[in-house]
């Protein structure tokens, strides 16, 4: 007897995707209370730090999509110590690298940036989605300076980390991290 191959879907099969909704509960009503504050406290904290004390600058903006990562998915993989702090370190790295060899922010340059952090994130397992954003922060801030990567960007991570750790497990709700590395 013959068995026939399954014919694989059509492009336009694809785009319509798998199901007609998420399937997704709508969460209970103080969860997104929860990961609302737990956002603003975070970047609270990095204003304070950063702009109305001036103790130490650490706040660049890819950190407020970081923040929805943190509170609203904190068991999410990309939403994980390794992810938060290695994928912006490494697209940091990625888009100094890139305005230091080509002195210039156009589309290719942003584009290659993007790029390059993105395979790199997911070679060495720390996708996390709002780092795309801090590649393109050198390129076009005119940023050579490679302790840039340390700060604002390692020491804001941090920042953001230990607020996260201390507050998503204050609640018996939540539980974070998923897991470390």
């Amino acid at each position: 007897m013959t068995t026939h191959a399954e014919t694989p879907p059509s492009f336009v099969d694809k785009v319509k995707g798998t199901k007609t909704a998420s399937g997704l509960p709508y969460p209970k009503w103080y969860i997104p209370i929860v990961a609302a504050v737990g956002g603003m406290l975070s970047i609270m904290v990095l204003q304070l730090f950063s702009v109305n004390w001036e103790l130490i600058p650490c706040f660049i903006v890819p950190f407020g999509a970081s923040c929805v990562l943190l509170y609203a998915a904190p068991a999410a993989p990309f939403s994980q110590p390794r992810n938060l702090v290695g994928g912006h370190i490494i697209a940091a790295l990625v888009g100094v690298a890139v305005f230091v060899v080509f002195k210039e922010a156009s589309w290719w340059t942003l584009a290659l940036a993007n790029g390059l952090a993105i395979a790199l994130m997911v070679a060495t397992k720390t996708v996390h989605p709002p780092a795309g954003a801090t590649a393109f922060l050198p390129l076009i801030s005119g940023i050579t300076d490679w302790t840039w990567v340390l700060v604002p960007v390692g020491v804001g991570t941090l920042i953001l980390l230990v607020i996260a750790l201390i507050y998503n497990n204050v609640f018996k709700h939540q539980r974070y991290p998923a897991f470390w590395y």
